[in-house]
């Protein structure tokens, strides 16, 4: 591993360093070809925006949010605004942005919450920052002044975990945690920079892509490639197309990433040669075991070794990863009885009956610990309950959390939300128990599109509900609406549909429209999401009009 990145007490020392080094680099892989980008010349060039944060009244500690596709310029921006001593906001966007007064409304909704000073943006969504906040990334830099101090332990980022309208949820994350992240996931897959290349495509607003495949080449001096999103949705075969080309012997995706890019690779597989390929992560959403299977049957038609394919965990609150699978070692799915996961929250391996395969996430990266908690305190091996996690790259905290929010921390654990449960040292996760709705890599807060889908005219105010389809795959949605007085029940599902779409970028797997009264809530007025779930898993959902 190299020195530097643990050594550095910040962001921009650490590139400082990694620069000084004389080795690695970020090539972006734009429509029109590479762009190669060296990280001395990244250092200077973000030292010239700097300046011109300074010049705008930025001042350390301010916080700047940044907002564009992945671009060369969002990497020179956002080493622009830790070497003006401010903390980084990544505001997410679509890959499309089909609703521009939605998309606006909620680019507002996170920059206000997150205080930014300025937001800095690609000249294409410059019309959706807040007046008065905007710097197009095209701005020519004012020159090299010198840059304030931060310390380790000052916020670096601020990272929504969903990009929520209704509650921002920001977690908080210092120099010392990012720093310590990016070592510890590269020390986990045994990366060495004289030898590895990281190719990425997750959007860079993304704690992945922000952390895996921008932070990391530039503050340990590695080779790193990084695609556009957009060239990613177009053609996901192009993912494993770059890969050969760079020869990229490290990559990651969510499992349904994976999967559409073997079906494009399946459909055309010329150019592709994934040989290169020392470690492949499934991460970002839960491990789907019949994408893992695919992957080991059909990937080595496409050169593509099954052992190279490793399971990890990891969430925004804790920078970047908790868990991956040793290099080298596959991914381990398990079976086991439905029936005593459900009744006695026990994970016992079956191999026949109503059974449950389970993908492993792996074991514990360098200095995490990672244990699962119930009612009582820390459970044994087998028994299902909420991961809860301990590490130095955990968050600071939330930002400014509304009153009565739960403390995501309890006796120094981080408490993930997440359901699952250890065997022989590795990490099975079972289910969320957030409602939080995963798709590619992107969680989506229910309140999201619940706010979508109630912008359409004929929906009831405050009578909208949105929950993952029982038994349903990753990213598969239902949205339950309830009609205003007068309005046509059956025209409501594609409209719905379509708003939702155009306003979030995920398509709900099912719309229905419930008589006036039908979607329940608590006495204090919060929509009862999980008993609605409950209705329509039983069936007892009978819908005006559904689609």
């Amino acid at each position: 591993m190299p020195a530097t990145a643990g050594a550095a007490r910040t962001l921009a020392g650490a590139l400082a360093d990694a620069a000084a080094a004389g080795r690695g680099g970020i090539a972006f892989h734009l429509d029109d070809g590479p762009v190669p980008l060296e990280l001395e010349a990244l250092r200077q060039d973000a030292a010239r925006r700097a300046a011109t944060l300074l010049a705008r009244g930025v001042r350390p500690g301010d916080t700047v949010g940044l907002l564009g596709a992945n671009h060369p310029e969002w990497a020179r921006w956002a080493f622009a605004v830790w070497a003006a001593g401010g903390v980084l906001v990544p505001l997410p966007h679509p890959v499309r942005v089909r609703d521009p007064d939605a998309f606006a409304e909620q680019v507002t909704a996170l920059a206000l919450a997150a205080g930014c000073r300025a937001v800095v943006a690609e000249p294409r969504m410059l019309r959706a920052v807040p007046t008065g906040l905007g710097i197009s990334w095209e701005e020519p830099p004012t020159g090299v002044t010198a840059q304030p101090e931060s310390a380790a332990d000052d916020p670096a980022v601020i990272q929504f975990t969903s990009g929520s309208t209704a509650d921002p949820k920001g977690a908080v994350l210092t120099h010392r945690g990012i720093l310590a992240a990016v070592e510890a996931a590269s020390a986990a897959s045994g990366i060495d920079p004289a030898r590895d290349r990281l190719l990425g495509w997750l959007p860079l607003f993304h704690d992945y892509g922000l952390f895996g495949y921008l932070v990391r080449p530039a503050v340990q001096g590695i080779e790193g490639h990084v695609m556009t999103t957009e060239r990613f949705a177009g053609d996901p075969a192009e993912w494993f197309r770059a890969i050969t080309r760079e020869g990229a012997s490290m990559t990651s995706g969510p499992s349904s990433a994976w999967g559409a890019a073997l079906r494009a690779a399946e459909a055309d597989p010329g150019g592709i040669d994934l040989s290169s390929l020392r470690v492949g992560v499934l991460a970002a959403e839960t491990i789907e075991p019949s994408v893992v299977d695919r992957l080991t049957a059909a990937g080595p038609a496409f050169g593509l070794r099954p052992e190279a394919l490793a399971g990890a965990y990891g969430m925004a609150e804790a920078t970047l990863g908790l868990t991956m699978a040793r290099p080298g070692g596959g991914i381990r799915i398990e079976r086991v009885d439905l029936e005593t996961l459900a009744s006695a929250r026990r994970a016992v391996p079956a191999t026949g009956g109503r059974t449950k395969r389970v993908a492993s996430c792996g074991v514990p990266i360098p200095g995490v610990e990672i244990a699962i908690a119930g009612p009582g305190g820390h459970l044994p091996e087998r028994t299902v309950g909420e991961v809860v996690a301990r590490a130095p790259s955990v968050m600071r905290g939330y930002l400014r959390s509304r009153p009565g929010t739960p403390d995501p921390f309890e006796d120094g654990w981080l408490r993930t939300g997440d359901l699952g449960y250890l065997a022989e040292g590795e990490l099975f996760l079972t289910g969320r128990a957030k409602e939080i709705v995963v798709a590619v890599g992107r969680n989506y807060a229910p309140e999201d599109l619940e706010w979508a889908a109630s912008r359409v005219t004929g929906v009831r105010t405050g009578r909208v509900a949105a929950f993952g389809r029982p038994e349903g795959g990753e990213g598969e949605v239902v949205i339950v609406v309830e009609p205003e007085r007068g309005a046509d029940p059956a025209t409501l599902p594609r409209r719905v549909r379509t708003a939702v779409t155009d306003a979030v970028g995920l398509s709900p797997r099912e719309v229905l429209v419930l008589a006036p009264g039908s979607i329940p809530k608590t006495t204090s007025g919060k929509l009862r999401r999980t008993a609605l779930r409950d209705a329509y898993r039983r069936g007892e959902l009978d819908g005006l009009a559904e689609r």
